[in-house]
This record gives structure tokens, sequence and C-alpha cells, in this order.
């Protein structure tokens, strides 16, 4: 995203900017910055791995000798609103320690933005709600608060009145239309020869899924839902077209058919009638055996909440057999930028069950393809998707996640069956929902999303006092003779 942001930003206007980007790390293992990068402080733990300082978005020590040296006049911050907050405050000393950390921001006045030598532009990440209220004076200290989808908007003003409304803005990721193309279907059917594993037929309907095994992406749904196509236990309904699963057993791993057996469903659960419109005129579903579940996920990401091989034995599913994962995928591995378009074009649909996010840049990739998508109907991905009438939606049930407490949804295993059945037995209706994505991105590219950028930077710029130098901190782009910005990233977005 932030590649796309500034790289897009000086190809427009190669004379405007002098971009300087501050960070925890950066792989160069597939994309070199056309900008230079500051790594800051981290510290070991336990382990000796390296990581951030808690409560600390990045540790001023490697920031000040850049600001020293850049003098920036904007500072463009991307994170989570925790992740930014230290960007609003000033401190006259960094804590060392984790327990000076404890109840650091309790004990620190907010940075009055008219004593700061630069303007504060915050592009909040929010992957969930509801948001503490506290943290609205501290985020209002910003110039600038942009949101990336007004879903995030609404929700950070209904949970932090005190930020006024006209100071967050809405400005979507650019859409890279360049990278991610559709094939046409003779060259999609010559890349499926040279590129499908050879157990998998030519002609198999691919399902995919971008993304970590992490708890708010939900990702055991999708295992769930590949289960239920290939093995054929529910019913169709002929009437209104919706699926009834049959119950299952978890801890036999089989299904049940009788009411006595109901476990998963809600008592009083019906297995010979419709769950949805209540009539009996159902039939048992065909196993869909050409159906497949592609997963471009690291097996082996440290911060699993769902071990794969669990997941597979849970849901009597075997790779290579009925699931596929990207091969070379790894928690320290992954495909070039050049080489992620394939995937889109590989599959037919891409299954997106994600329980909230901060954006949904796999879904928005899809689009870009061509690729329609089934997905839950809450967060920021349902209302671009939702909007390009790119896919078919997903309901779910919300539900705190343990951590954080932010609600997630959890998306109906039946409706997303159901969609993807859909879309396996009507493939015109994928075209033309992927059509409908692909001519929606089109608004957003990186041409025209780096003209929106340029006009916000420049808004600020004439606000600035020039009396004034500016001081980098976290993603700041702007900077020539007259404009001058620095940037600073989360360690798992690099640019």
């Amino acid at each position: 995203m932030v590649r796309c942001i500034f790289e897009g930003l000086i190809k427009r206007y190669p004379h405007a900017y002098d971009l300087c980007q501050v960070g925890l790390a950066h792989s160069l293992a597939v994309t070199y910055p056309k900008w230079p990068v500051h790594l800051i402080m981290t510290t070991k733990d336990n382990n000796g791995n390296s990581q951030r300082p808690p409560g600390a978005w990045l540790v001023p020590d490697a920031l000040r000798n850049v600001v020293l040296r850049f003098h920036p006049e904007i500072v463009f911050a991307l994170d989570a609103p925790a992740g930014v907050a230290p960007l609003c405050y000033a401190p006259a000393y960094l804590p060392s320690t984790n327990d000076e950390w404890n109840g650091f921001y309790d004990n620190v006045a907010p940075l009055d933005p008219a004593d700061r030598p630069y303007k504060l532009i915050l592009y909040l990440r929010i992957s969930g709600l509801p948001l503490p209220s506290q943290v609205g004076p501290i985020l209002n200290r910003a110039d600038l608060i942009v949101t990336m989808s007004e879903w995030a908007r609404s929700g950070l003003l209904r949970c932090c009145p005190s930020i006024p409304s006209d100071k967050i803005e809405v400005t979507y990721s650019p859409a890279d239309t360049a990278r991610f193309v559709p094939l046409l279907e003779s060259e999609r059917k010559e890349a499926r020869r040279a590129l499908l594993p050879d157990w998998m037929p030519q002609d198999a309907f691919l399902v995919g899924w971008v993304g970590l095994p992490r708890w708010r992406k939900q990702v055991w749904l999708l295992y769930k839902v590949i289960h239920y196509l290939r093995t054929g236990r529910y019913l169709v309904c002929s009437d209104c077209g919706r699926v009834s699963l049959f119950d299952r057993d978890p801890m036999a791993r089989c299904h049940l058919n009788q009411p006595n057996g109901v476990l998963e469903a809600r008592p009083g659960y019906k297995f010979d009638v419709c769950a949805r419109c209540q009539s009996d005129n159902v039939h048992p579903a065909d196993p869909l055996q050409d159906v497949f579940l592609w997963l471009h996920m690291p097996k082996d990401d440290p911060l699993s909440d769902w071990p794969v091989n669990w997941l597979e034995h849970e849901y009597g599913l075997e790779e290579n057999k009925d699931i596929y994962y990207t091969q070379g995928c790894g928690a320290k591995a992954a495909l070039a930028p050049d080489d992620m378009p394939t995937l889109y074009q590989l599959w037919d649909c891409l299954l997106y069950l994600s329980g909230a996010g901060s954006f949904g840049l796999p879904a928005w990739e899809a689009m870009c393809s061509a690729l329609p998508v089934v997905y839950t109907d809450y967060s920021s991905h349902a209302e671009f998707l939702g909007a390009g009438r790119a896919g078919l939606a997903v309901e779910g049930v919300l539900q705190p996640e343990g951590k954080a407490g932010l609600w997630r949804s959890i998306g109906d295993v039946a409706q997303a069956v159901a969609a993807v059945r859909l879309l396996y037995y009507d493939r015109d209706l994928g075209r033309e929902l992927g059509s409908n994505g692909r001519a929606f991105v089109q608004q957003y590219d990186l041409d025209v999303q780096a003209q929106k950028w340029h006009r916000v930077f420049q808004r600020l710029r004439l606000t600035h006092s020039f009396q004034q130098r500016i001081e980098p901190t976290i993603n700041s782009k702007e900077s020539t003779p007259a404009t001058r910005t620095t940037e600073v990233v989360n360690v798992n977005e690099g640019v």
C-alpha cells in the first residue's frame, strides 16, 4: 500500500517530493524502495528475537537523527491508532524498560500542533471496532486523519466524538490496475497448463485465499466451506436455492442428520427441511470433487491461531488432494510482487471470509484482476466490494476478539457454500461480477490516487509556516526545494 501511494506520487510529480522512510525493518527480498529507509532501534524478547518496545511505535533514536538531517515539512504515518499515538506526544524522555512503558502515556501531555515544526497526517489502519474513546483527544492532535474506508471513518467518529468530523477524510488504497490484470481465456488456459500441480485437473474450479492464519482472518471457515463443497453433506432447497448443512460431530468427525444429535446447530434444527424457508422441497447436494481450495498462506506462521495440520484433520482434508498451499510461501518467504497477480489469474473466485481488516488488500487486488469475491458483509472490504457489485456477500455473527475486544464477523458457512456453488454453476455471473470489480477499481488507479494525495499534501503545505522546518516521524512524503516528507511504516508492511 505504501509502495503504491508513494511510487505513484513520485512518478506523477518527479520533482515535487523528497522522500525518506523511517521504520522497524524493510525486506529487500521482494522489492527495493525508491527512497532511503532508516531503521529504528528495537529491543530483544526472551528468545532473542527483535521486537518493538511495548507502547511505542517507533523509538526516536534513529528518528531524531533522520529529523535533524532531513527536516521534513510533512510527516505521513501509517499504522493502527495505537501505533501512531506516540507521534502525538512530546515526551522529554523515552522509557527503556517494559515497566517504564506501563502507564507512560498517562503522565505525558499530547503535543500541541502549533508547537510541532511539521504537519502530521495519520493514515489509520482501523481493523476493528470499537475503539476506546480516550484515543480521540490523542489522535485529534494530528493535522489530518485519513481512514481507508467510510466504514472506518464512521466507526472512528462514533467511538471518538471528540474528533471533529471535518478532520477525517477517506481515501482508498491505490489500485495497481497495471500489475493486476485479467487474462483472456486462452491465456488463462495456457497459464494453468504451465503452473497447476500435476494432480490438479486443468478445468478445476479454484477457490483462492490470500492472508495469514490469524484469528481476525477466520481462516478455519475456509476449510469448513471446502469440506462441505467436496463432500456434499448438505441439502439444497429447490424453492429458495439456499443451503442447509448437516450438523457435524467434531469429536467423531462425522455428520449427523437426526435432531437428537445436534451439536453445532441451534436447538430444534430440522434436518429434512430448508433451514431458511422451511420448505420440504429439498434434495441432497452432489459432491463437487473438482472444487479445490488454494491457500496463499504461510503454514509456519509463528503467530498462527489455527495450526493448518489441525484444520486439515478436523475437516478431513488432505494437502495436494483437497487443498493446495502456494509453494515457497512462508513466514520468511514470499512471492515477488510481479508474481502475485498470477494467483488471481489462475483462480475462479476469492473466498474472503475475513472477520475484519483495515482495508482488505487481497479483495482489492482480486477486483483489479476481474476475479469475483465471496466475502463477509462487515468491515472495509465489504464497503468497496458492495459498491462495486464485485462479489457475493455472506452474513455473519459478530463476536469479540479475546485479546483486544474488537468485534469480528464469523461468516455463515451455509451462505458461503451457497455463494461458491452459485459461481460454480453460473460462470457468466462470475465474469459479470469480475468485470464490475475491474471497472470500479479503475476509478482509484495509481495515478488518480497520486493526484488526490498530492492535493492533500499541498493543501497542508500551504497552511504550514515556512519559518519552521519539518521533522519526519512516520510515513510522510513531500519534499523538494519546497516540500519534504518522511514515512514510517509498520514492520509487517514494508513498502
